[in-house]
């Protein structure tokens, strides 16, 4: 039970509580809680594990959640999540993800139109039934049905770093055991995709039995779908579907590669072949006699002997997409030189105190240091994201000061002075030139006005990106994965204007961003465009996410050399347009 799903939690608590319009004071409790949960640079396991005592040490943690935290963390389960689920109507609580449907607007919904689920909540929306309700009317029911079909494109999926976190705690608890020789994961999940539906795990075991029991013993398991010598299956707590197949250690390449997929790259290799005589499954490669029908193993043991065998460079997993790589890999022409996470020699955009972060400069460059990282760039809300502490004119300057006298005075890391500056509703920035120009690196980003038609709101970007202070061009599409659609741009004329103004495209690993995706990234690439892969960090935690931004980029054919923040200190500061 990590950071995340102990946050979730209580988050949901808090929604339910207000919805039922319980003491404000216990929901703020909930919510305070979850936003320090989540932004703990240690797991509370651990913290656990070492010392529960040390759990009263944590802000906003009383008796009573401390309490709860033990519970999450000893049995997976929370008894009081439960009761509050039951409390209301099935459905109901999935309403609560929809993008601009909050408690208070819930609890309107409920009392006043009697909405219990999405489904109604769509039927009402088509009747026009919500136009009656106060603060409600045409506009919000259009919102609410584009929300409700982004909502039921993403249902039962994880996105990636919840997945990734959730199939790294299963695979450590299997190899805990002796009995398994070799634990892998596979899957989309292994494809590096951006939501994942279930978790695959590949292993080799020298008990079978006693392998198929500890796996279902998984404390998070709370259903045991099916249970075999060579596979079972079981559902979580949270209703995510993990498979555990046991594989021999000569199939064990072939079983990664099938497993892995895609489907269509899969139908590719076999047709490739079937071309050369042979056949392809997830037990190997087998040549084929074609007067008597019989097989004959060939290759398998490793992925990188499966692909050889069909004349093949290894393809990585990233790449498995069916979007040319097979072609590639035939003609040996698969980049050597994807980016990687090592690549990376700093992180230019990360949040402090100073906005709405919850961490200082100082603990902020220590950790990048930590990271091993040559630059960090402080980058905090302007003036007009009040809501986030945006600094105003006077706190920035104060600010840049700051850090100006902090690099000035540490060594081994250059700390450079940054803001992400608002792109206002006509393009212009948050701070006039005359502001700007002092800082070291200026990232330039929407936090209003989503819904603009599609010619104005690609204008506005344009503009901004004609400034000639803007470096970089944060979380692009604007869009929340689970939460909020993409905003309604003209990709191509955006990547043209980045790419001969030499401004760099963001790859943003925060929350549900990982925005751009791979598909944008491999656009943005093809007409000229740069990137950096930034964390956009709230938390000393959450500068560790960058790897998911390498996975998106990796996914998208970006090299070393498309990512600028692969650069030493010394060649960074050469592409300041500055």
């Amino acid at each position: 039970m990590n950071n995340k799903h102990i946050a979730d939690i209580f988050s949901k608590i808090a929604d339910m509580l207000e919805v039922k319009n319980e003491n404000v004071f216990r929901v703020r409790a909930y919510r305070t809680a979850a936003n320090n949960i989540s932004s703990l640079s240690r797991e509370i396991s651990d913290i656990y594990a070492e010392d529960p005592s040390r759990i009263d040490d944590i802000p906003g943690i009383g008796k009573d959640l401390k309490a709860k935290i033990l519970e999450l963390i000893e049995t997976g389960e929370l008894a009081y999540f439960k009761q509050l689920q039951e409390e209301f109507p099935k459905g109901f609580i999935q309403m609560m993800s929809l993008e601009g449907l909050g408690p208070k607007k819930l609890k309107k919904l409920r009392d006043e139109v009697g909405i219990e689920n999405v489904d109604q909540l769509e039927k009402a929306c088509r009747e026009g039934r919500l136009e009656s309700v106060q603060g409600m009317g045409v506009r919000t029911e259009e919102k609410l049905l584009a929300a409700i079909e982004h909502f039921r494109q993403k249902q039962g999926r994880l996105l990636l770093p919840e997945a990734y976190e959730m199939a790294e705690e299963l695979t450590g608890y299997l190899k805990k055991s002796k009995v398994f020789r070799k634990v892998e994961k596979a899957g989309s999940l292994r494809r590096g995709r951006e939501t994942v539906g279930d978790l695959d795990i590949l292993a080799e075991a020298s008990d079978p039995r006693k392998a198929m029991e500890h796996f279902c013993a998984y404390p998070l398991v709370s259903d045991i779908i099916a249970k075999g010598s060579t596979k079972s299956s079981v559902k979580l707590v949270n209703g995510t579907n993990v498979d555990l197949r046991l594989v021999e250690k000569r199939s064990f390449g072939a079983a990664m590669v099938y497993f892995t997929g895609s489907k269509q790259h899969n139908v590719k290799i076999r047709h490739i072949a079937k071309g050369k005589g042979l056949k392809v499954s997830e037990y190997g490669v087998f040549s084929v006699n074609e007067r008597t029908g019989s097989e004959r193993f060939v290759a398998g043991r490793t992925e990188e002997e499966l692909y050889r065998k069909l004349g093949m460079e290894w393809i990585p997993p990233e790449l498995r997409e069916m979007r040319g790589e097979v072609e590639a890999a035939l003609e040996g022409k698969i980049p050597k030189d994807l980016v990687k996470s090592g690549d990376i020699k700093g992180d230019l955009h990360v949040h402090t105190t100073a906005s709405d972060g919850n961490a200082t400069v100082e603990e902020v460059v220590k950790k990048a240091r930590k990271l091993g990282y040559e630059y960090v760039a402080v980058s905090d809300h302007s003036q007009n994201v009040a809501v986030a502490g945006g600094l105003d004119r006077k706190r920035l300057l104060k600010n840049i000061d700051k850090i100006r006298k902090l690099d000035s005075k540490t060594k081994g890391i250059n700390i450079l002075a940054g803001s992400e500056v608002d792109i206002l509703d006509k393009g212009r920035l948050d701070y006039p030139d005359s502001v700007l120009k002092e800082l070291d690196w200026v990232t330039a980003a929407i936090h209003s006005k989503f819904s603009l038609p599609r010619k104005d709101q690609t204008e506005r970007v344009l503009r901004a990106l004609d400034n000639k202070y803007v470096n970089v061009l944060a979380h692009p599409s604007g869009r929340l994965i689970t939460r909020r659609r993409p905003l309604q741009l003209d990709f191509d004329a955006i990547f043209r204007k980045a790419a001969e103004n030499g401004v760099f495209m963001e790859i943003n690993t925060h929350g549900d961003r990982i925005d751009l995706n791979d598909t944008n990234s491999a656009r943005a690439k093809e007409l000229g465009c740069r990137f950096c892969i930034n964390s956009d960090a709230h938390s000393l935690e959450q500068m560790e996410l960058v790897g998911y931004g390498v996975i998106t980029a990796r996914r998208a054919w970006l090299r070393k050399k498309d990512i600028i923040n692969t650069l030493r200190a010394d060649e960074l500061v050469k592409l300041n347009r500055r």
